[in-house]
């Protein structure tokens, strides 16, 4: 691995957030250490702006391979992606270099002594919990990766560690964690303020956050043998004590300022480019209308003016659509027909309001580069309330833990449907957003899920829970990207089969030919400076190469 020796990434970035993040003038030359408080938020904002679906980063290409979005780029379309593609070049060094660097030195001060005494575990406390939340990410996306020898000092070349090994080092780092941020009987303790960017310091909310890491890492492995029931166990004796509630959601809050810019990352590349790169997929758009005729039939979503916003307001696009339906417009995944290239950057739907701060289709055109109305500031959502909800279900659905899997899915759809109204009153928008929870709306869609759920056999039950997951994660898409590898759900569009080389799209828009030449990657694969420059790495294929997980 390139050494790249910046140990502070937030000292050289302008950060974002509630409106500056930190606005630090230090020469990346100067070998003095920063104090602990300039340090935690450049960690997280880096975490969120690496796994963002901001455009090539690690989040839009596991957005493309989840079908919620779709590209024109040939290093991700058809499942080309590569150890050249930016998002695999970039933020492999990225996350090594910056985020991991900068968590060790987090650490490493955070248990430093201060006159015979602990120093500020609290802040070492929460760095292993997010190193935790990092390097099981990035186990999840590579399989076998550097951990052990990683940022060590003199190690060029580090050994590449057994994914099931990490996890099993992770568990216990998030234990201690939670025991250095316990530990309030040290002289020296300090408490994190407004440069905890999460939880404004708050020890209660990351011991609740460190836990349901573990619920969700154990709910990953619960096919292979490192699964303990007895920890599981632990966890839900006491779910709304233990496990994050309404209110305790891990995510980084975007904020709406240009200098230095600090809004959401998929809103920059969506709204203030020349040309959009982030198409909604057909796939995604036909089960939230439901069209689909496996999944969700003749049931429509509320949520898709807050998913998304049409340009179009009955009127025509510049050039001839690949796929529309009424205002909808955007391509098809594994495309190669005849429309698949044309300009539309007045006449493409546009992400909306819930995964960037965008705009709320309210049914006006809006027209070349999107209303003024949005603002940027959605935050990068990890891990909620909702999604705790979702992998509970999802273990009692599977027989992992008792409990009423059809109750439990009931009570994480509602939690979806806060969530969205959560993230639109972050963004306040210039907009009159209509509240969803509460609104009837909400009540009707769950009402005829839930029906669909009660008519369907034990695989399809669990196939609606994660399907349900997948509607609600809009935005977060590296978990949707596992999910899928884990379970096979939800059924992804598959450009020879589901739609033949023919796929007949709406509004007269058919035929159009799409195909996959490529097999799904079951991981990444490595940055081709790793393969080059480390004789421990070789490079793999990545259709033969899952992730323990994947049984």
């Amino acid at each position: 691995m390139k050494k790249i020796k910046i140990f502070l990434l937030a000292t050289i970035v302008l950060l974002a957030g509630c409106e500056d993040f930190l606005d630090i003038n230090r020469s990346p030359n100067d070998a003095t250490e920063p104090d602990i408080d300039k340090l935690l938020p450049g960690i997280m904002y880096d975490i969120g702006d690496d796994f963002s679906i901001g455009y090539a980063k690690l989040g839009y290409a596991c957005a493309v391979y989840s079908h919620q979005m779709v590209t024109r780029q040939p290093e991700y379309d058809d499942y080309n992606i590569n150890g050249y593609s930016y998002a695999v070049d970039t933020y492999w060094e990225d996350l090594y270099a910056g985020p991991a660097e900068d968590l060790k030195l987090l650490i490493r001060m955070g248990e430093t002594e201060i006159d015979g005494e602990p120093g500020n575990l609290i802040y070492a406390g929460i760095g292993k919990i997010l190193k935790a939340y990092l390097f099981s990410m990035m186990v999840d996306l590579w399989a076998d990766i550097p951990y052990t020898e990683a940022n060590t000092e003199g190690i060029t070349k580090p050994v590449f560690d057994d994914g099931e090994q990490i996890y099993a080092a992770l568990f216990t780092l998030i234990d201690e964690g939670i025991a250095n941020i316990q530990n309030t009987d040290a002289e020296n303790i300090r408490v994190p303020g407004d440069d905890d960017l999460i939880y404004g310091g708050d020890t209660e909310q990351w011991v609740r956050l460190a836990n349901t890491l573990k619920l969700k890492m154990y709910n990953q492995v619960r096919l292979v043998s490192m699964y303990s029931q007895g920890a599981v166990d632990q966890l839900l004796a006491d779910p709304d004590n233990n496990l994050i509630g309404p209110g305790d959601d891990f995510m980084l809050p975007f904020g709406t300022s240009v200098a230095p810019e600090n809004r959401h990352p998929a809103f920059v590349s969506e709204y203030g480019g020349s040309q959009i790169s982030n198409y909604i997929s057909p796939w995604f758009f036909e089960i939230l209308s439901g069209y689909n005729a496996n999944i969700h039939t003749g049931i429509t979503d509320p949520r898709i003016p807050y998913y998304w916003c049409n340009q179009l307001a009955g009127g025509d696009p510049e050039n001839p659509p690949e796929y529309k339906d009424g205002d909808f417009n955007t391509i098809m995944f594994g495309s190669v027909g005849p429309n698949r290239d044309h300009a539309g950057r007045s006449s493409f739907t546009m992400m909306g309001i819930y995964p960037c701060g965008g705009t709320f289709d309210d049914g006006v055109q809006v027209g070349p580069l999107g209303s003024l109305d949005g603002t940027g500031a959605a935050p990068q959502r990890f891990i909620t309330y909702a999604d705790r909800l979702y992998i509970e279900a999802e273990m009692m659905q599977v027989g992992r833990v008792a409990g009423d899997a059809r109750a439990k899915l009931e009570e994480a759809i509602y939690a979806s449907f806060e969530q969205v109204d959560m993230v639109v009153d972050m963004v306040g928008p210039n907009q009159d957003v209509p509240v969803l929870a509460g609104s009837g709306m909400d009540t009707a869609y769950v009402t005829a899920v839930l029906a669909e759920y009660d008519a369907g056999d034990a695989e399809k039950k669990l196939e609606i829970v994660l399907t349900q997951k997948w509607i609600s994660q809009w935005g977060n898409s590296m978990d949707q990207y596992t999910d899928y590898r884990r379970t096979g759900y939800p059924v992804r569009f598959d450009a020879n089969s589901n739609g033949g080389s023919q796929y007949q799209g709406p509004d007269g828009t058919a035929p159009i030919p799409t195909q996959e030449t490529r097999a799904f990657p079951l991981s990444f694969p490595y940055d081709k400076d790793e393969v080059i420059l480390n004789n421990n790495c070789t490079q793999k294929i990545v259709s033969q190469s899952p992730v323990f997980w994947d049984e």
